[in-house]
């Protein structure tokens, strides 16, 4: 097996776990431990606090695997600077840093949620007392507030990436061309949300797919065998 088979494979295996780390916790685990579907109906701190203190043990595995999460954006954020650095070292650094910027942010997220869920178990056991709701309510606030941040740390440096990608034809260009498309509408959510507009579905459809496309494109065909990983 040659160097550049093992490392493109690697990058493509960084991709994988990505997606369904990130995509198994957001979509599957944290609704379940919260009962916060995404674009369902709003509910109460109380009723948040309550479903959390219940399903601590679902809140634990949500810290686990975006603990994962975190760990496998900066391990992407790696192989993808590897893959593009001789294009322009300058930008491909850039959005490293962003990738590594996002995975703290991402580590920093899972502390509110451990601290939401040890408020719940005491506001549970304590009776539900009132009192304890606005220092919940602060902590959930921030705990999503972190989120869109991430996002748009993940957008910008992703755009960079991709940008280079194309450039240096590490993909299929049409490949490379999706990411950048489906990332503005990742971009353009993130910044809607942060200023609390209601943000539609529909613009982060075209991206849902795209990292695991890209995982099973690179670890069936590999990547432009004119790239050297440095």
């Amino acid at each position: 097996m040659t160097t550049h088979y093992r490392k493109s494979r690697i990058l493509g295996l960084a991709f994988l776990i990505q997606f369904v780390t990130s995509f198994s916790a957001g979509v599957f685990v944290l609704p379940a431990a919260t009962g916060v579907r995404a674009f369902g109906l709003p509910l109460e701190i109380g009723q948040i606090m309550a479903n959390v203190a219940k399903n601590a043990n679902l809140v634990r595995l949500n810290i686990f695997i975006e603990l994962i999460t975190a760990a496998g954006v900066i391990f992407l954020g790696a192989m993808l600077y590897s893959a593009v650095r001789k294009q322009h070292e300058g930008l491909a650094l850039t959005a490293f840093g962003l990738y590594v910027l996002e995975g703290v942010l991402i580590a920093a997220t899972k502390l509110t949620l451990y601290a939401l869920m040890v408020l719940s178990q005491r506001f549970v056991a304590a009776g539900s007392p009132a009192s304890m709701e606005a220092t919940a309510s602060l902590v959930y606030k921030l705990m999503e507030f972190l989120p869109k941040m991430n996002s748009i740390l993940y957008c910008v440096g992703g755009t960079i990436f991709y940008a280079l990608l194309l450039k240096a034809r590490t993909v299929a260009r049409p490949l490379s061309l999706w990411g950048l498309v489906s990332f503005l509408g990742v971009f353009a959510a993130g910044v809607l949300s942060l200023f609390g507009a209601k943000v539609s579905v529909f613009l982060y459809v075209p991206y849902i797919p795209f990292e695991l496309f890209i995982a099973i494109w690179i670890l069936v065909k590999g990547i432009n065998k004119e790239i050297e990983y440095k």
